[in-house]
């Protein structure tokens, strides 16, 4: 399956290739936080993750800690107090949560010539619902852990209706992964499903008669999945001679063999700049929420 997160996560570790950098001081000290990986069983990231650390570990001499959390408050704290200084989340957790005055460059992933995705509303063609309009009473399935696709709901909901989504659908029902909801509707389990285009891509490439019978109504683009984040307070000359090799990550053999199992084709820098479409997304959906109280 096309695992657009795992591509961040694992690409994230390749900044072991340091020699010059043991010191507890000058480690890498990561948190992740699971809610903003719906796509990824935890077992397997864990798994994962540990793998890659011990296998560049073997080579190179470079201090790296990981930790994953539940709790974003907590996570929060602790990068507020340094015990990790790389955060790895969506980008709504991190304007929610986190000081953007203390985040400093990080970076993220390109795949599909794209380091941003857009978020799909889809029906299947035979049912006739051709607008958001059309959903009143239907059985809407999304992804678990994802508040991104909630939020893109409730402004349609909103703007259509005057009302949340949970106020006009007959059923809402979750799923852990996207194949989850792309099959649901496939097989008319349900009747409008929420899900990323490149995971919908990969389906239809897999399965030509997903395309065939399935239509997008809605679409929300320049989405940015996952980012990653130094604290300010990381020595600078560290920071850049860890994000300079993740960068080259492409140029190097055992760097292009590692993104071509992850189906990634480059890293590229990100800056707090990558936060402004969640933060206008939720602007806007604060706005519409304060207009349909004024009219209640």
């Amino acid at each position: 399956m096309y695992k657009a997160h795992k591509i961040f996560i694992f690409s994230l570790f390749l900044c072991l290739m340091q020699d010059n950098y043991a010191s507890e001081q000058d480690s890498l000290r990561t948190g992740f936080y699971l809610n903003s990986f719906a796509d990824i069983n935890r077992v397997d990231l864990e798994i994962a993750l540990n793998f890659w650390v011990n296998e560049i570990t073997k080579q190179f001499n470079v201090l790296a800690k990981t930790k994953f959390y539940d709790n974003i408050e907590e996570m929060r704290n602790d990068f507020e107090q340094q015990k990790i200084n790389f955060i790895v989340a969506s980008p709504l957790p991190i304007i929610n949560h986190f000081n953007s005055n203390h985040l400093a460059e990080g970076y993220k992933i390109v795949w599909d010539g794209s380091a941003e995705d857009s978020l799909l509303i889809i029906t299947l063609k035979k049912s006739k619902l051709n607008h958001f309009s059309e959903l009143k009473n239907k059985h809407l399935s999304i992804l678990s852990n994802d508040p991104i696709p909630q939020i893109y709901l409730d402004i349609l909901a909103l703007e259509n209706f005057g009302k949340k989504a949970r106020g006009i659908f007959k059923k809402i029902s979750t799923a852990s992964k996207s194949n989850q909801l792309i099959l649901q509707l496939f097989f008319n389990k349900t009747d409008v499903i929420v899900v990323y285009k490149k995971f919908y891509s990969l389906a239809i490439e897999l399965n030509p008669q997903i395309k065939k019978n399935t239509q997008i109504i809605s679409t929300l683009p320049g989405v940015t999945r996952v980012l990653g984040y130094f604290h300010k307070k990381v020595d600078p000359i560290f920071r850049n001679s860890v994000l300079t090799e993740i960068y080259n990550l492409q140029n190097h053999t055992k760097g292009q063999q590692l993104l071509a199992l992850f189906h990634a084709e480059k890293t590229t820098p990100s800056s707090i700049h990558d936060l402004l479409s969640t933060q206008q997304l939720k602007r806007r959906y604060q706005q519409l929420i304060n207009q349909y109280r004024e009219h209640k």
